[in-house]
This record gives structure tokens, sequence and C-alpha cells, in this order.
């Protein structure tokens, strides 16, 4: 296929970084860009970041850097697609302006508020559910929860930026917390009476690959966008991400080395589910499977980064190279297994297999014959532990493994897994999140009419890593004491939570 002319622009509003991509209906990159930062932590167990500089913010530098590349014509930018770390809760004014810093899906300040909700509407919400926390807000914020007009999610508050539309699409509705109805694709009036929450502070809804609205005068004039511009509602990140590193087909199974760690499997073609709901479908089973959710999996290698790995920044900052890539180095010396330390990566708690917002992350068995070197290397291992927890019992459902996400780039961890699992991995360095969400805006504009054009057309020749049967031995060995620490550290890090006030509200 070639190219007609348009464009199409991407933009991931992540939990560590926000990235763009610009790519021509042909799928062919004609720039990029990419900002980092990251949540803040005001309490134990509490996880915010502010939507205008954090969300809205970095997209604005992120977009205005890929249109000053040569050759990018604001008018040649034909749709808008913008996904992004969900569900947060993110309460405007009538006038738009965010009321407080936005409350992350890893938050856990509202668990007493969760017990409250799933038993008051008979509901099993987990701890990322968006509605214990407007509870919290609620019983502790009443002016700010008096003032809200409506809540959105990340991607939902750029969009809302970009168009001046609010909106939430069906996806990212359904994980809100049980307060939407997926038969009708409308909010359940009923649900929220039970919690005592009004049904008007839930924005309008509307397909993933529908059209919001377009770009108004005062977002083209801060931009450099051409007002006009047509931009789609948008989802959550995890169906953009599985979209743009091809597992779009039935036994494709995904590995997102992300700031949350995912693995999901591809039940149906992912075109019956473009509009979405993406991962549950009214009378029959989801398109996709969930399987593990990690938390913490490149947030805990930026954590090691931020905390011990000065040494590499600063040559990293002097050469050129890569400060992970340095790290990398360091732990490729130290062989499978990490010469028995192993850590839990459970920094903010615990979703697979069983969710436990209480576990913590630890480090365990240290000797002085460890190094740095050594606990990066555990780091990696861990999330990789944490993921075959899940993919050992869905193995006879999976015909192809993708990496994908950040953290991917590294070779060296997708070795790590492919050794952990025994699987092959394949990895597109191209795939990710901006470029899945290009992606479906022009399949949602009619610009692309093939779904499987993101496999035979936009990513090319995958990099393929293969298990050592050597270190898988290593490996399997080790995983069954990683899960047995799993297990029995999970009462002590309860009493831990308990009575060092480490997670729950605080008004």
């Amino acid at each position: 296929m070639t190219s007609d002319g348009k464009l199409l622009l991407g933009l991931d509003i992540g939990t560590l970084a926000v990235k763009g991509v610009i790519v021509d209906t042909a799928g062919r990159l004609i720039a990029r860009a990419s900002v980092e930062r990251g949540p803040t932590h005001p309490h134990p167990g509490w996880v915010e970041m502010d939507a205008e500089r954090d969300w809205w913010g970095c997209g604005l530098t992120v977009i205005r850097e890929m249109l000053a590349v040569e050759d990018v014509e604001p008018r040649r930018v034909a749709g808008i697609g913008v996904c992004g770390l969900v569900p947060c809760l993110c309460p405007l004014s009538q006038d738009g302006h965010p009321l407080r810093p936005a409350i992350l899906y890893a938050d856990n300040r509202a668990l007493g508020e969760l017990a409250w909700v799933n038993q008051q509407a008979d509901l099993a919400l987990s701890a990322e559910a968006v509605v214990p926390k407007l509870v919290w807000l609620k019983r502790y914020e009443p002016v700010v929860f008096a003032g809200a007009h409506t809540i959105l999610s990340a991607h939902n508050y750029t969009v809302y930026r970009l168009t001046g539309r609010a909106s939430m699409d069906y996806d990212t509705a359904s994980i809100v917390g049980g307060v939407f109805d997926g038969a009708t694709k409308t909010w359940d009036a009923e649900t929220c009476r039970r919690l005592e929450l009004p049904p008007n502070i839930l924005p309008p809804l509307l397909p993933a690959t529908g059209a919001v609205g377009t770009v108004a005068e005062e977002a083209a004039r801060v931009t450099g966008l051409a007002p006009g511009t047509p931009v789609i509602t948008g989802s959550g990140d995890t169906f953009p991400t599985m979209v743009g590193c091809g597992a779009v087909e039935p036994g494709d199974a995904m590995i997102s080395f992300g700031t949350t760690g995912l693995l999901t499997i591809t039940d149906r073609p992912l075109a019956e589910s473009a509009a979405g709901p993406h991962f549950e479908s009214v009378g029959g089973g989801g398109a996709v499977t969930w399987g593990a959710n990690v938390l913490s999996a490149g947030r805990l290698v930026r954590w090691y980064r931020d905390q011990f790995g000065a040494a590499e920044v600063v040559v990293a900052g002097r050469t050129g190279d890569d400060e992970y890539a340095l790290l990398d180095a360091g732990a490729a010396q130290v062989p499978p297994g990490s010469e028995g330390l192993i850590v839990l990566p459970h920094l903010l708690g615990r979703r697979t297999p069983t969710p436990d917002a209480t576990m913590r992350g630890s480090i365990l068995g240290l000797s002085p014959s460890h190094t740095a070197a050594h606990v990066y290397r555990a780091i990696l291992e861990s999330f990789a532990y944490n993921v075959r927890q899940r993919f050992d019992t869905l193995r006879d459902r999976i015909e192809r493994v993708v990496a994908t996400a950040g953290g991917a780039r590294s070779r060296l961890w997708r070795q790590i897994m492919a050794d952990v699992l025994d699987t092959p991995l394949a990895y597109h360095p191209r795939s990710g999140g901006a470029l899945g969400i290009a992606f479906l805006t022009g399949y949602g504009l009619g610009l692309i009419d093939d779904f499987n054009r993101i496999k035979t057309q936009w990513l090319r020749g995958p990099e393929i890593v293969r298990p050592d049967p050597m270190a898988h031995a290593e490996y399997d060995r080790l995983f069954s004491v990683y899960c047995e620490f799993d297990e029995v550290l999970a009462e002590p890090f309860a009493h831990l939570a308990a009575v060092g006030g480490q997670v729950g509200s605080r008004g």
C-alpha cells in the first residue's frame, strides 16, 4: 500500500512517560517524541499525578516536538488518537479545571471504601477501581466532590483539552467499577443509587474508535495542530498496545514490559472489538483474556535507576549511552538466578496471581557476595517469575508471544523472560501504544480498511529470542522458591500494613 499523503498522530499518556508518533497511512514512521516524568506519593499507598502538568502539559511538549520535524505539516494530520493509563480519578469543575491531583489505578488509599462498595452493591472490585476512590473523595474531600462536574481518566482528559468535549470510551467505563452496563453501553444508574453516587458525574460514553470531536481553536493555537482535525475517543493503553505489537489474532499473547507489566491473550480477532469494550463482550467470551498484571515492572526498574544507578546515569550523560543499557551490561555478567537472590516486585501491592494490596517489594537471600548487578538482575527476573505464575495455566491457549513497551528494548530482559517461561519471544522495535492508537485512529476514521495491516505492513521482521535450556533449568528450580516466598510473606506484610499505616484511608 502506498501512502495517500495523510498522517496519523498517536499519543500514549503513560505513567512514567508520554510518548507520541506520527505515521502515514502506510505505517511509515515520520516523527516520534517522548517526555519522561512520574507520579507522586504524598502518603504511603497513595499515587497521584497532576493532570494539567503531567498529562496535558507533557502531551503538548510531545506534539510540538513532533510537529517541528521537517515535512510534518499540521494540515496533513488527518486524525489524532490518545490512549493512556487507566483507570484514574480526575475530577473536573464545571469549567473544566482539575479540582485536585488525579488518583491513579495503583493507589491503595480506598481499601475500606472498596470493601463497603463490594458489600453495598454485591460487586467484586479490586483496588484499581475508580468507584471506591470516588466514595473516598465524597467522605474525606466533600468540597472537591461537591464541585466535581465530571470525572475523567488520563486519555479522556487529554482528549478533552484537545476538543473541549468530555467523554469516556466503553472499555474504560467497564473498569471504572461496576457502574457500566455492557449490554446497553450505558451507565448503571441503579448501582450508582445504591452507592449514593450521582450518575450525572459520569461522562458521556462513546466507542473508542469513534470521532469525539475536532481540535478546538485554543488547542490548535497552543499545540500547532490544525483546527478542525478529527480526534477519536481513544482508550486505555492496553488494547492499543496489543494492536501496536501485532497481537491481534487468536492465540497471540502480549507481554508488555511497561510501567505496569502485563500478560494478555487474544481470544478473538481484535478487529471484532475495536470500538470496545475490548476485554468483555455481551453474551459471550471477551476478545482478550487478562493473564498477569504486575503493578511494578518498569516502575521497579526505574526506581532502581533513580535510587542506585547514579553512576550509570553520569556515565550515560558523558558518553551518550543509555543508562539502562549500562545497567544491563552489569547484570548480564551475573548468572541466571542471580546466585540465589530473589526479588518480589510488589512495590504497590500485588495484582496477580491473587490481589493483595498490602504486599510490598522485597529483596530476599542477600549475602556479602551479592553486588548491585545481582540486585538489578533479580529485579528483571522478578517480573518474569510473576508473569509465569499465570502463564503456566494459560500456556495451552498460546501460539505466539510478543514482547512490547519500553522495557522490551532490553534484549537481556527479553532473554530472561524467554528463559523463565521456556518460550520464544518476538519483538518489533517500533511497537507500542502510541503506534497502536495511531493505527486505530486511521481504522476508526476509515483511512485504513484492513485491520491486519498492523501485522502485514506496519510491523515487519520481528527480533526473536529463544529460551536457553540451561538457564531455564536454573529458573525452574528458583521459580518454586519465588512462589513460596510470595505466599508465606502475605501475612507478615498484612501485619506490617496494619501497624505501619502503609495503606488505607487518610483524611
